[in-house]
């Protein structure tokens, strides 16, 4: 993905990408700036300890950061056959049933794409111990940015596949969504008070 086309997209006055892929490209941000202090400790022959540690936080984290540009991609394609269903014909009673097919087809990929990003971030996330104990202390600010761009990202994933569950009628898909998207939330919330606490040892405001 160039950064720059995508910023274009973004901005232009269409619907995708939008939020949804927003929030995926700021998964991938936090999970660059994981890979980059990994990479950046491993570097540095000082740093002794944990180093297997490190390196399988630089591969996940390379892993996680191409699957949420992909993800960015996906979501905006998602959002297209939304957009595609919603002009299909109505005219006769078998054109308005294709229509209402299509539209719980393309809202139900619309808010399984999402999910996924939120998955992948919940998953960055996890590195996040290994990177406070293993990596370098003196990128504690691009620890904390990378994990609030990762935060940000399940923040906006979440409310993307909340609104598009609103038009999806399989309820059992919706309940299991939004267990899902609730634990997802608990998890990314209990990681704070570490990295809150990292960041005051260091001489910086913690997390609200």
């Amino acid at each position: 993905m160039n950064l720059s086309n995508f910023m274009d997209d973004l901005r232009a006055a269409t619907g995708a990408p939008g939020g949804g892929a927003a929030a995926a490209v700021a998964g991938a941000m936090g999970c660059a700036l994981f890979q980059m202090v990994a990479g950046v400790t491993l570097s540095l022959p000082r740093f002794t300890e944990g180093r297997d540690k490190l390196e399988e936080i630089r591969l996940a984290s390379e892993r996680l950061h191409t699957r949420l540009l992909a993800l960015a991609d996906e979501d905006a394609n998602a959002y297209r056959k939304v957009e595609a269903a919603f002009k299909m014909p109505r005219t006769t009673a078998a054109e308005k049933a294709q229509r209402r097919k299509s539209m719980q087809e393309a809202f139900t990929g619309a808010t399984e794409s999402p999910l996924r990003t939120v998955d992948a971030c919940i998953e960055a996330m996890a590195l996040l111990p290994g990177l406070l104990k293993y990596g370098n202390p003196n990128a504690i600010t691009d620890i904390a940015v990378g994990f609030l761009m990762l935060d940000a990202a399940v923040c906006g994933a979440a409310m993307n596949a909340e609104i598009n569950l609103g038009s999806i009628k399989d309820e059992e898909f919706k309940t299991a969504s939004s267990r899902a998207l609730e634990s997802a939330r608990k998890q990314a919330e209990g990681h704070r008070p570490q990295l809150s606490a990292a960041m005051e040892q260091a001489g910086l405001q913690p997390l609200k």
